[in-house]
Order: structure tokens, then sequence, then C-alpha cells
């Protein structure tokens, strides 16, 4: 399972992780309500660009267990991108877990798609729960909870966040050759900035394409490196 990227349902793989058996999650989940809203937004007569992520953003767990076994298996420290609706049910999840320390934290983006800007203000933002397991690594030092970064142009997912901003979450919480999981890895960026790293991974998408493109950008990020 390390080192590989795996085409399944992250709740079956799970139960095969041991308690605290990796350093750091870091994970994209589906936001679940992007895609419903876009098909909702027909009341506004087309004011607003419909806004439709397909499966990207299909949900296909239960919030709270998928919680429980990242908190189960981290030795460290969680990262979870959620939707505005998911907010608060992660960070409760956290704040009201003994072991763990809790933040909220948000990636703005530098250049924001100018999507109905002549409606409403721009969607620059996202949302980002930090959870940290007491007493353990964090490789920085009086930094802001807002990270600038721009977005990509050139994605092969939907919903795909910058690989330099993953990069610098996984430096902030892991030391070369610790090991970084996620269950919901889409195109593959986590397991791009791990392997760009030197830490390990196992990752996990229960897309067929979005799993066959992630191989593909390890392979060919294998082939660059040597």
């Amino acid at each position: 399972m390390l080192n590989q990227i795996i085409h399944a349902d992250c709740m079956d793989i799970f139960p095969s992780v041991k308690d605290q058996g990796v350093d750091l999650i870091v994970t994209d989940i589906p936001y679940g309500a992007v895609t419903k809203n876009g098909s909702d937004r027909a009341k506004y007569d087309g004011q607003l660009r419909k806004v439709d992520k397909g499966d990207a953003d299909l949900v296909t767990f239960d919030l709270i267990e998928f919680l429980e076994q990242c908190a189960r298996v981290t030795s460290g420290s969680i990262y979870i991108f959620c939707g505005i609706e998911q907010v608060s049910t992660v960070f409760q999840f956290f704040d009201n877990h003994k072991d763990f320390m809790v933040r909220q934290c948000a990636w703005k983006k530098t250049n924001p798609a100018p999507s109905n800007g002549q409606h409403m203000w721009l969607s620059s933002m996202e949302n980002c729960i930090f959870a940290k397991r007491r007493k353990t690594k964090f490789n920085q030092l009086c930094k802001s909870a807002v990270w600038d970064y721009p977005t990509g142009r050139s994605k092969i997912h939907p919903t795909e966040k910058p690989l330099e901003l993953i990069k610098y979450l996984v430096q902030s919480s892991t030391d070369e050759g610790d090991t970084v999981f996620d269950p919901c890895v889409g195109s593959g960026t986590t397991a791009v900035a791990a392997k760009v790293l030197g830490r390990n991974y196992i990752a996990i998408e229960i897309n067929a394409e979005y799993a066959t493109a992630a191989i593909n950008r390890i392979e060919q990020l294998e082939l660059s490196l040597f």
C-alpha cells in the first residue's frame, strides 16, 4: 500500500491502516453541495453561471465515520479541505476530540476566476480545517492560517489544489521519510507533493479516471527524477 495510488473506496481501505499508522493526512473531500447548487441556480434566471463538478463533488461516505477513521490512523496532523456546509461538522468533531487541537484555515486564491463577477464578489477562498495531535511536530512559527496561492490553469481534476500549496502543508507538518495519506487523492497532487519532498505516501481514489490520471502523474514524475 505504501507509495501506491489505490483505486478503491477509502472507507474499504481505512481498516487496513493501523492506529496512528500515518504521520499526516492531507485531503480534499467532496463538497457535495457544489453540483447541487449549480443545478438549483435556474431560479436566478441565468444571472449565475452553472457550477457542476460532476463526480468530483459526489459524497460517497458518512462524514463522521470518515473523520473517526482519519483521527484513528493519524499520529500527527490532518488538513481537510471542505465545503462551507461541512466546515462546522469537521471543526466540531476535532474540537470535541480530547487528543486534537483544531484551527479553521483558508486557501486564498490570488487569481480567482472571474465567474459571475458582474453580479457578486468573486469566489476567492476555500476552507480547510487543520487538526493536530497535541505535542506533535509543526515546522512553522507564527504563520497565518490563510494561505495565498494561485489556482492552476491546466487542471486534470475540476477541484484540483495547487501543488505548491500542498507542498507547503506537507513541509509544515512532516519531515523527510514520514508518511502522508490522502484518502481522496483525485488526480494525485498530494502523492506528487510527498514524492517530490522525500516523503512516503498512501493515496486512494474512488474514481477510475482520476486514479489513472494520478498514476500517470507519478510515473511521469519518476521518469523526470531519474
